[in-house]
């Protein structure tokens, strides 16, 4: 499950619909403007796939006594 902040910036008294804010996804130190309450939802709808931070490890196999094939 992700953990999102959200700051809101301005609203509309007038139109509720109508914000400014960013949405940041905690751990991944990335924020996302929003304008209205429809881009705020579609932003939190999305799939997220998180960064890796750190890389795999790359395995190679060494046969004793072999040489390289080719």
């Amino acid at each position: 499950m992700e953990s999102y902040i959200v700051r809101l910036y301005r609203r509309d008294a007038t139109n509720p619909d109508n914000l400014v804010g960013l949405i940041e996804t905690v751990g991944l130190d990335k924020t996302r403007p929003f304008h209205t309450v429809n881009e705020l939802v579609a932003i939190l709808s999305e799939p997220h796939a998180f960064e890796k931070t750190v890389p795999q490890p790359v395995l190679r196999v060494i046969h004793a006594g072999k040489k390289n094939p080719r």
